[in-house]
């Protein structure tokens, strides 16, 4: 039996005195509607109203019931139309967790739009390097990992990415521009301390050399600026490095070898009904995405 469907049957039966009206205004037989009482009273195992040849009138636990009902809908019919309305204006917290510089270039720098856009959400933005548990965190969306992950996540691809060896018109003047792998032997490397191992380079051929680093960092922005500066060739993702390279302060160094393209993915929860929170923001980061 369902219950909300009865009790507003119950409802309009109490408040219209009959059974015919009732069923006239919800468009079912008088049978239906009186089949839909009798069944409440048997669940309850209480008698809603007295019956005489020309109208009901509800019992004394019967007019109880009906006041309990008269409040439950109401409020059923308020958290309706509050969903109704988050449909067009989302509302509540949003969280996300994002790869940091993915998240510095595609999040924080179009946030002020999407938050003029839906004011009543709350932002939780978290920048980092890594793959929560969003179930047991409670997170809404994951941006940037280059990694296909678990699937119990739907997983939609943002975007194809690959490294790039790269260094300053300075440290080439100096140093010279590498012409093979193997020359990269004779050259200042920086790396990231995240990779593992970090002294390792592949290449598109399948060929792979070991460097030692001149520097090694934990931060890819760091890395930028210590290359920007002509210490040394650093790999790095195409997006971070782009401008520079259109405006000469960095040149790409062996483009012919450069290794195969990784799709980075934005990672959310499986529900049978998305939120519209998370459907806004996936519609708004997407059409942002410009590489």
């Amino acid at each position: 039996m369902d219950k909300l469907k009865v009790m507003k049957t119950f409802k309009l039966i109490a408040e219209e005195g009959s059974i015919a009206r009732a069923s006239a205004k919800l468009g079912i037989t008088k049978a239906a509607a009186s089949k839909q009482l009798i069944d409440l009273e048997s669940a309850i195992q209480t008698q809603l109203f007295t019956r005489t040849t020309r109208k009901l009138k509800l019992t004394e636990l019967g007019q109880l019931y009906y006041e309990s009902s008269r409040k439950i809908l109401l409020e059923v019919e308020e958290a309706e139309s509050l969903i109704k309305q988050s449909h067009q204006n989302p509302v509540g917290t949003l969280k996300i967790t994002s790869h940091r510089h993915f998240g510095e270039k595609y999040i924080l720098s179009h946030l002020k739009e999407f938050i003029t856009l839906y004011p009543n959400l709350k932002i939780d933005l978290e920048l980092a390097d890594r793959f929560p548990d969003l179930e047991k965190e409670n997170i809404d969306i994951l941006c940037g990992p280059g990694i296909e992950g678990p699937d119990n996540l739907i997983r939609k691809k943002i975007a194809s990415i690959f490294h790039i060896l790269c260094a300053s018109p300075d440290y080439i003047n100096e140093f010279g521009l590498p012409k093979t792998p193997d020359d990269l032997k004779k050259h200042r490397y920086i790396t990231h301390s995240f990779r593992n191992p970090d002294n390792l380079l592949v290449f598109n051929n399948k060929k792979e050399i070991y460097v030692d680093y001149q520097i090694r960092l934990n931060d890819a922005k760091a890395m930028l600026q210590c290359a920007l500066q002509g210490l040394g060739i650093v790999k790095i993702y195409n997006y971070f490095v782009d401008d520079h390279i259109k405006e000469g302060r960095l040149v790409e160094i062996l483009q012919e070898y450069r290794e195969p393209q990784k799709s980075i993915y934005i990672f959310y929860q499986q529900h049978k009904f998305p939120q519209q929170k998370v459907r806004v923001f996936l519609d708004f980061i997407f059409k942002k995405i410009s590489f």
